[in-house]
């Protein structure tokens, strides 16, 4: 497999159609509350740090996953629906960069509550960390580019026949939730909207490794009836 890199890039978007989102489902078990103070939000960190450094690190190993997945979606919608496929996949890979900054951010907060650290300044940080416009440009369009860019690549997916609509649908409905979520500091949302994106994804993942190496090339409406009809069966 190594060897063929076609082969190769199938098992490695269907792999990340799966675990990314199956992580995040994780880190939003693990997640501790979301809180919209930078004070509040430093003492439920303070509460259980190990807790907020395993958090951290699941939601950036499944937003870096998300690299290859959208390359993945993208490749999948080359031959019907190119052109929406690139520009929303390109503004999904954007958002999902950034994301990969944002979650290694988080490694700050975690040291903000280790023993010895005086908790006003951290809490005075953090604000002003926050509240800086040089910073804040780069973290707040990551969220609507990210919705922007899978809605659109949603779509693509349905126009192009490669994933029943129900597929497509979930994940950009997944998407948006998910990152409403995070804004309103819901965790419940946060884990709600995961498994949306798990029971989607994942099923699109599915399909990938089950396709041939002719069918990943050459992608067909046949090869998506049979492959749902075989999945409503329980044959696969």
């Amino acid at each position: 497999m190594l060897s063929d890199s076609r082969r190769f890039f199938k098992a490695v978007v269907g792999v990340c159609l799966i675990a990314s989102p199956l992580i995040l489902v994780a880190s939003a078990v693990v997640s501790p509350e979301i809180k919209s103070s930078e004070a509040d939000q430093l003492a439920v960190v303070a509460q259980d740090p190990g807790r907020y450094y395993l958090f951290t690190v699941l939601i950036f190993v499944s937003t870096a996953l998300w690299v290859p997945l959208v390359l993945g979606l993208m490749y999948m919608v080359r031959a019907r629906a190119a052109a929406l496929g690139n520009v929303g996949g390109s503004l999904a890979l954007v958002a999902t960069l950034v994301g990969i900054g944002d979650a290694i951010s988080q490694l700050f907060i975690w040291q903000m509550v280790a023993p010895g650290a005086d908790r006003a300044q951290m809490v005075a940080l953090l604000t002003r960390f926050d509240n800086a416009g040089g910073a804040a440009i780069f973290f707040r369009i990551g969220g609507p580019t990210l919705v922007i860019g899978m809605v659109m690549l949603s779509i693509a997916l349905y126009r192009a026949r490669a994933v029943p609509a129900w597929a497509a649908a979930g994940v950009a409905v997944g998407t948006l939730v998910n990152i409403a979520g995070f804004v309103a500091a819901s965790t419940l949302v946060v884990l709600i909207s995961s498994v949306v994106l798990l029971v989607s994804l994942g099923w699109i993942g599915r399909l990938v490794l089950l396709y041939s190496d002719d069918e990943w090339e050459h992608p067909s409406e046949v090869q998506l009836s049979r492959s749902a009809a075989a999945v409503q069966e329980g044959h696969v």
